[in-house]
């Protein structure tokens, strides 16, 4: 059987950042979680959201409009323990 887990990203310049989007987004009805953001991303700001995959887009457009801040958007993949991370944005 395989694992599968597929999640978004969010990375910021600082924790205040992160704060901020993490307010806008429970606004906006996109459950999210702060988790430390993975190394493998990047080592600025200690803090990141996980998000739903199916909530990619709209938090996309947020950023678009205007009304979300935030530095990269991520895109990871595990597979039966295996890691693979895009860039998205």
């Amino acid at each position: 059987m395989i694992k599968m887990n597929e999640f978004g990203i969010l990375t910021f310049q600082s924790t205040h950042h992160a704060m901020r989007a993490e307010r806008i987004l429970t606004e906006e009805g996109i459950i999210t979680k702060t988790i430390p953001t993975p190394r493998d991303i990047t080592l600025s700001c200690g803090l990141a959201i996980r998000i739903a995959i199916d909530d990619l887009e709209k938090v996309m457009e947020l950023k678009r409009s205007g009304k979300l801040e935030y530095k990269e958007l991520h895109h990871l993949q595990t597979v039966d323990g295996k890691r693979a991370l895009r860039k998205l944005d």
